[in-house]
């Protein structure tokens, strides 16, 4: 293999995802030389590439837990108009979720992090890794011209399926304990020109068929409609064969323009991202249920007479693959408890939401609104590489515990904490594993950040 050149930083990100984002950020704003490789042209991740929105959840009950850098790239986005803000959810499933525009996320998110000396490499992909021992020495990355060879002194995983963790022989699972099949697949798409009083229309007159916040009286009531529901016009329409793919309900979210809707419908079961051509394969499934789904709207729900399809996303959603096996696991009764950590550097409020690896059940464990749990630093460590930190939606967590923390505003979190922990490692010359979760915390409150 021919290296075109070798590039030098101290703080190498991978991924510029949510995570990938804060975890630049935070590096950057503590004074430090920071590159971010991301295999796309953008930023944003599963939002930006997948169409993975609203954002779920800022919020436990009325306290906001995430704040600092997320909080404000949230504000730098809604000054071009690019969100109406957090908003309640009108499904009463999480405490908040924030539509964004994608398009306008994409943009802020690159100039949050070039304000701030950030070198991003975009249509940049991770290809190998160059071991000593448990360091990283250098990873090989791929361009359209070629490899090239990156050298730092600090990594940070937030490729989202564990990429550079994976390749520098970490241990990692993946699915459930069991069996490891992993959540279903989801290929979003949005919805424009939907005429959202007739949806109102018939959640009103069909309460039944739909699940609505206990605070709102009608949907009519919330700033933005979300839709749960349609249950007996699913299963009537997969008895006609008119949906093919096992799913129990109608689900989307409105977004900052009235009338355009993200959906979450699509389905597909019995493949794994990181397996072979299965994220390929699934990919083509994907974008034959997404027109299968917008015939079926304008078959079955009123209000979607003159739907338009506007776009499908580049990737499909993938909400589950490789999770590092870390200094800690935290697991779902550590969820279901609302656990503290002493080494907690990051809080989440979203319930285990797993959808189901065999069928079309969505199988919820809800925590009582306003409670939160904590993810400890120990989630983050990986048991072998000494200059590596992981983050994101590829922590150490149980298949049931994932389904919680995948969120993107806590990925967000988990993301500056990263980031921060990259700068003080590099500073006091220990291992990610010997940092001063204390003094982790401290900067992380200096930034707005929310720690208990």
């Amino acid at each position: 293999m021919k290296i075109l050149s070798t590039l030098e930083t101290e703080i190498l990100i991978v991924g510029g995802g949510p995570s990938g984002i804060m975890a630049a950020k935070a590096a950057a704003k503590e004074g430090k030389d920071v590159m971010l490789i991301e295999r796309y042209g953008f930023l944003g991740g599963c939002a930006t590439m997948s169409l993975v929105v609203p954002l779920m959840t800022f919020h436990a009950g009325e306290k906001q837990i995430v704040k600092g850098y997320a909080q404000e790239l949230i504000d730098r986005i809604s000054e071009l108009g690019g969100t109406i803000g957090h908003i309640n959810d009108a499904i009463g499933f999480g405490s908040s979720v924030t539509p964004v525009d994608t398009e306008i996320y994409k943009y802020v998110a690159q100039e949050f992090l070039l304000e701030d000396n950030v070198k991003i490499l975009f249509h940049t992909e991770l290809f190998d890794v160059e071991m000593d021992g448990d360091h990283i020495s250098s990873v090989i990355v791929k361009t359209r011209s070629g490899f090239y060879r990156i050298v730092a002194k600090r990594y940070v995983d937030a490729t989202g399926d564990g990429d550079l963790t994976y390749l520098s022989g970490n241990p990692m699972a993946v699915g459930r304990e069991s069996d490891g099949k992993c959540q279903p697949m989801t290929m979003m798409f949005k919805v424009g020109n939907v005429d959202i009083d007739k949806i109102i229309q018939y959640a009103d007159e069909h309460p039944e068929e739909m699940m609505i916040d206990t605070k709102l009286n009608s949907l009519g009531e919330a700033e933005r409609i979300a839709v749960s529901g349609y249950f007996s016009v699913v299963e009537e329409a997969l008895k006609n064969g008119d949906l093919t793919f096992n799913r129990d309900r109608v689900l989307f979210f409105e977004l900052n323009r009235r009338g355009e809707i993200a959906v979450n419908m699509s389905r597909v079961i019995d493949k794994v991202a990181i397996n072979g051509f299965e994220l390929s394969e699934a990919t083509i499934e994907g974008r034959r249920q997404v027109f299968e789904i917008m015939n079926f709207f304008k078959k079955y729900i009123a209000g979607f007479e003159n739907a338009i399809l506007i776009e499908s996303g580049s990737q499909m959603g993938v909400r589950e693959s490789r999770r590092l096996i870390g200094e800690y696991t935290i697991t779902e009764h550590d969820i279901v408890a609302g656990r503290k950590f002493e080494d907690g550097i990051a809080q989440c409020a979203w319930p285990i939401d797993i959808h189901d690896p065999d069928g079309k059940e969505l199988i919820v464990t809800q925590m009582e609104k306003g409670t939160y749990y904590e993810i400890p630093y120990g989630c983050l460590i990986p048991k072998k590489s000494n200059n590596l930190i992981v983050t994101g939606r590829t922590i150490s967590a149980t298949h049931e515990a994932f389904a919680s923390t995948r969120v993107s505003p806590t990925c967000m979190a988990l993301g500056q904490a990263a980031g921060m922990a990259a700068a003080i490692s590099l500073e006091e010359d220990v291992a990610f594993r010997d940092v001063s979760v204390a003094k982790l915390c401290t900067r992380l409150k200096d930034t707005g950040q929310v720690i208990d």
